[in-house]
């Protein structure tokens, strides 16, 4: 008997190439590959920008933490992924995103497990998870200048009340003074904002009004 998985490696990465990018690399993951350089061959390596919403719903609604870490690993998320977008992704606690830990390469990662234009209330709650997520995140600020990333997007479930005793709150403030230690620019022209276009408080977060734990300053973030 003849199985998928005992098929060349070229001719399952050619079967790849017309699958969307998010399932490119699950069919990689699936596969169980041993040997590393044959999964990543399967997966391709155009891996600038990952988003869960490129496949159906259903499925991304299916996907555990292991196989949010098994696609992280399979691409070599590390040292490649710059915008990850977990859209539909309501399954997950987030340990799943552990492979990012440390990357100097990210710049953008939306949490909010909602597509474009779609309400930011989930009903019911994602198990998504502080604990699990804000280690990780820390990772990445704590590289300093050699960190590249721009703008984090939050669970609604997170933002939806402000507790300034939260751990959630404390990363926000760690974030915040992150983003103040980089040149200030508008991340739509990456031309320098003038101090006083800077909220009152100095904020590049929203730290207080209805709008709490989102970014200023980030017209142009796909």
């Amino acid at each position: 008997m003849m199985y998928l998985s005992n098929l060349p490696t070229g001719a399952l990465a050619h079967v790849s190439s017309y699958l969307a990018a998010p399932s490119r690399a699950l069919f990689a993951v699936a596969l169980d590959h041993r040997d590393v350089d044959s999964s990543s061959a399967i997966a391709g390596d155009d891996w600038e920008a990952l988003d869960f919403g490129d496949i159906e719903k259903d499925l991304a609604a299916k996907l555990s933490d292991d196989d949010i870490r098994g696609v992280l690993l399979s691409i070599d998320a590390v040292n490649n992924l710059k915008r990850l977008r977990l859209t539909n992704c309501i399954n997950i606690s987030g340990a799943g995103l552990d492979p990012l830990r440390g990357s100097t390469i990210i710049q953008h990662i939306d949490l909010s497990l909602v597509g474009d234009h779609e309400s930011a209330k989930l009903d019911p709650e994602p198990p998504i998870s502080c604990a699990e997520v804000l280690p990780i995140l820390d990772s990445i600020i704590e590289r300093g200048e050699d960190c590249s990333l721009e703008h984090l997007q939050f669970p609604n479930e997170w933002r939806k009340e402000r507790n300034t005793e939260s751990d959630f709150h404390a990363f926000l403030t760690r974030y915040n003074d992150y983003l103040s230690r980089q040149a200030v620019v508008c991340l739509k022209c990456s031309c320098n904002l003038p101090g006083d276009e800077r909220t009152g408080d100095g904020h590049m977060l929203r730290m207080s009004d209805y709008q709490y734990g989102t970014q200023n300053f980030t017209c142009m973030i796909a």
